[in-house]
């Protein structure tokens, strides 16, 4: 493409920008459908980047095929810790614990970790990239 002082412009960055997936030439293009509002969410999040929508597609497609999932064993030890973090401040609030009462916490702690963890990934995955609104 020529620009208006005459030299060749690219429309892909050079190798030298640093951008993701520059290293190469990019020769494939994918194509997509978006309805008016979602067309204007793309935008907004481009011009916020301070970034052309194609290069803001492009960096979003590549973080997304790139991200680790979320462990969900992790994440269910941590939905652990939380509720037995809550329900110990609770209790102590009240007055000392006894053994009973730390047992009984573990316990209900151990039993809900892994449903609210379920829980929480069904709601990240719901807002996340291919589910439909």
């Amino acid at each position: 493409m020529a620009s208006s002082d005459g030299k060749q412009s690219s429309v892909v960055p050079s190798a030298s920008s640093g951008a993701p997936g520059s290293e190469t030439s990019r020769t494939k293009s994918i194509a997509t459908r978006l309805s008016e509002g979602e067309f204007a969410e793309v935008e907004r999040a481009a011009t916020n980047a301070g970034q052309k929508v194609s290069e803001w597609l492009r960096y979003a497609a590549l973080a997304q095929s790139r991200s680790t999932p979320t462990d969900p064993i992790l994440l269910a030890e941590i939905v652990g810790i939380r509720a037995l973090m809550l329900n110990l401040f609770a209790k102590a609030s009240e007055g000392p614990l006894s053994q009973e009462d730390l047992r009984k916490i573990s316990e209900y702690a151990d039993a809900v970790k892994q449903r609210k963890a379920e829980e929480v990934l069904a709601r990240t995955r719901g807002k996340g990239p291919g589910t439909p609104e």
